[in-house]
C-alpha cells in the first residue's frame, strides 16, 4: 500500500493501472495459495483498504476507477460466486465512493436485467421437475459451478447409458435447459440478495438524503433499463422493496411517476402501456399501500379514461387495438386492481372522508348498494374511483373485448359476487365480434399477460418480499351460490375457472387486514 501511494503520488500516470489491478483484487478467486491463513474476506477488505488510500491522494480518480469497474465487470455467463463476489463489493465501494453510487448500481442492475431476461422458461411450470439451489454467500469456501454442472452432466450420462435405448435427443435438449435455468437463476437470486441487504442496511444507518439518492437513482434506472424491457421479471423488485421502506415518500413518489407516464401524451405508446401495466400489478401486489391511496390512484386512472372517452368516442367506427392501446391498457389496469384490491375500495357512508378536490353525490353514495354483497346490516358503498367504470366497460371502445381475457373474466366473477356490476351479457355478444388486427403482434397484445410483480420465487432473496407481498390464493367461496342462478353462464364458469388460474399465473386475494371488511 505504502508502495503505491508512493508511485501515484509520484507519477499520476500510474493511477489506471494501479485501479485496473486493485479492481482484479474484486473478483471471486477460484484458487487461493495452499497453506494460507488469509481468506477471501480477508483479502477484498485489504484491497478497499488500498482503494481508498489511493482515492484520498487523488480524489479525481473516481472516474478512471468506475472505467475500471466496467471492464472487469464478470459477463452475464460467469458463475455465481463470480457474480456475487463482485457486486458485494460494488455495493462496498458505493459506501465510501458516494458519487459513484448511482453509476455502480446502474451497472449492478444493468447486469441483473440481461440475467433476468435469459430466463425464458417460467419459474412456476419448473417447479415440480427441478429444485433450485441457492448460493449461500459464504465468499471463504470454494465454490466451483463448472465441477457441480460436470457432476450433474456425469449423473446424467451414467443414467442415459442405462437408458440409451430409450433416449432421445429431445429430452438431452431438456436436460440441457434446466440445468441452463437452473445456474442462471441462481446467479440471479444471489445479486438480488446482495442488493436488498444493502438497501435494508441503508435504511437503517445511512442518513436521508442519501436513501433519497439511492431511490431516486433507482427510478432513473427503471425508466432507463426496467420499464420497457417487458421481459424482466425479478429486476423491478428492487424498487418494490425499497418503496416499502418509507411508503409516503417513495411509493407515494412511485405511483404519481408511473401516472405521469401513463397521462403524457408526447410519451412513446409502448412507455405508456407498460406503465399501466406496472401501475396495475404494482398496487394490486404491495401490502403497504393504505386504501386510501388505492382508491386514490383508481380515481385518477378512471377519470383519465372518462375523459378519453368524452374525446375519443364519437369518432369510433371500429374496435382498433393500436390506435387506443393506451385506453385499453389502463382499463385492464383498474380492472387488474379490482380483482385484487375490491375490499380496498369500499368506503363507508357513515365515515366518508372526502377530499377538497372530490365530491360526491348522495346518489352516487348508495348508488350501487353492494351491501347484499358484504354482509346484511352494512352501509358501504363503492369509491369514487369506480363511478365510472360501468360507463368505460360499456363505451363503444368495448374493453371487454380487447383486454386481457384472463383478466376480463376474473373481473366479471368478482363483479357480479360483490353486486358491482353484471357483464357476463356482454361477454356473451363479444363472441361474435371480430377485432382486425387482434391476434398479430402489437404493444397492446405484448403486455396483456405481461404483470411485473408476479410471485417472486427466488429463494434465497425472497424473504425480502415475502412480508410485504400480497399472494393470490385461491377462493371459491364468492361465486359458490351463483353458479346456478344463470344457466347460460355454467359454460363460462367451468372454462373461466381454468383459464384464470394459469392466465393470472394463480392470482388471488391475501387473507384480509383489520381494516378490510368482514
Amino acid at each position: 500500500m505504502d508502495f503505491l501511494e508512493n508511485l501515484v503520488s509520484a507519477h499520476a500516470f500510474y493511477a489506471v493501472s494501479v485501479f485496473n489491478s486493485l479492481v482484479q483484487g474484486f473478483r471471486y478467486r477460484h484458487s487461493l495459495p495452499p497453506n494460507t491463513s488469509i481468506t477471501r474476506t480477508m483479502s477484498y477488505e485489504r484491497y478497499h483498504e488500498a482503494l481508498q488510500c489511493i482515492l484520498r491522494l487523488i480524489p479525481t480518480g473516481s472516474n478512471s476507477l468506475f472505467v475500471s469497474l466496467v471492464r472487469y465487470m464478470p459477463h452475464k455467463r460467469f458463475n455465481s460466486a463470480d457474480q456475487a463476489a463482485y457486486v458485494k463489493n460494488l455495493l462496498t465501494i458505493s459506501e465510501y465512493v458516494s458519487v459513484l453510487r448511482k453509476q455502480i448500481l446502474g451497472l449492478i442492475i444493468d447486469q441483473m436485467v440481461q440475467i433476468d431476461a435469459q430466463i425464458q422458461i417460467e419459474l412456476d411450470e419448473m417447479e415440480e421437475d427441478v429444485e433450485f439451489d441457492v448460493y449461500n454467500l459464504n465468499f471463504d469456501e470454494d465454490y466451483d459451478s463448472e465441477g457441480s454442472e460436470s457432476d450433474d452432466e456425469e449423473n446424467m450420462s451414467d443414467s442415459d447409458s442405462i437408458d440409451s435405448e430409450n433416449s432421445d435427443d429431445s429430452k438431452a435438449d431438456h436436460n440441457d435447459s434446466i440445468q441452463e435455468i437452473k445456474y442462471m437463476v441462481r446467479k440471479l437470486d444471489a445479486m438480488m440478495n446482495l442488493t436488498f441487504q444493502y438497501f435494508a442496511k441503508c435504511a437503517y444507518s445511512a442518513s436521508q438524503d442519501v436513501q433519497n439518492e439511492i431511490f431516486h437513482a433507482l427510478v432513473d434506472i427503471f425508466d432507463r433499463a426496467v420499464l420497457k424491457t417487458l421481459k424482466s421479471r425479478y429486476t423491478q423488485f428492487l424498487l418494490f422493496y425499497f418503496c416499502s421502506l418509507n411508503v409516503n415518500l417513495y411509493s407515494d413518489y412511485f405511483l404519481e411517476h408511473l401516472i405521469q407516464h401513463i397521462t403524457d401524451p408526447l410519451k412513446p405508446n409502448v412507455t405508456r402501456v407498460a406503465a399501466s401495466a406496472y401501475i396495475s400489478s404494482y398496487v394490486a401486489r404491495a401490502k403497504f399501500l393504505e386504501p386510501n391511496t388505492i382508491q386514490r390512484v383508481v380515481l385518477t386512472l378512471s377519470n383519465w379514461c372518462d375523459a378519453y372517452v368524452d374525446q375519443y368516442e364519437s369518432q369510433v367506427q371500429g374496435l382498433d387495438c393500436k390506435k387506443h392501446d393506451v385506453f385499453y391498457a389502463v382499463v385492464q389496469a383498474i380492472m387488474y386492481i379490482f380483482c385484487f384490491r375490491w375490499r380496498d375500495l369500499v368506503i363507508d357512508n357513515n365515515e366518508l372522508v372526502i377530499e377538497e378536490d372530490v365530491e360526491i353525490s348522495e346518489e352516487h353514495r348508495h348508488l350501487t348498494h353492494p351491501e347484499a354483497g358484504f354482509g346484511n346490516g352494512t352501509s358501504h358503498t363503492w369509491c369514487a374511483g369506480l363511478r365510472n367504470l360501468p360507463r368505460l366497460v360499456m363505451s363503444r371502445f368495448n374493453p371487454l373485448k380487447l383486454c386481457a381475457s384472463s383478466v376480463v373474466r376474473q373481473f366479471a366473477k368478482l363483479a357480479r359476487s360483490t353486486h358491482f356490476m353484471y357483464i357476463y351479457s356482454i361477454l356473451e355478444k363479444n363472441r361474435d365480434v371480430f377485432v382486425p388486427g387482434l391476434e398479430s403482434a402489437n404493444i397492446l397484445q405484448t403486455v396483456q399477460t405481461f404483470f411485473p410483480f408476479d410471485p417472486y420465487r427466488l429463494e434465497g432473496s425472497r424473504t425480502f418480499v415475502d412480508n410485504i407481498y400480497f399472494e393470490w390464493i385461491a377462493d371459491d367461496e364468492d361465486d359458490s351460490g351463483e353458479e346456478d342462478s344463470d344457466e347460460e353462464d355454467s359454460d363460462d364458469e367451468d372454462e373461466e375457472d381454468e383459464d384464470v388460474t394459469s392466465g393470472m399465473m394463480a392470482m388471488s386475494i391475501s387473507p384480509s387486514p383489520t381494516h378490510y371488511l368482514h
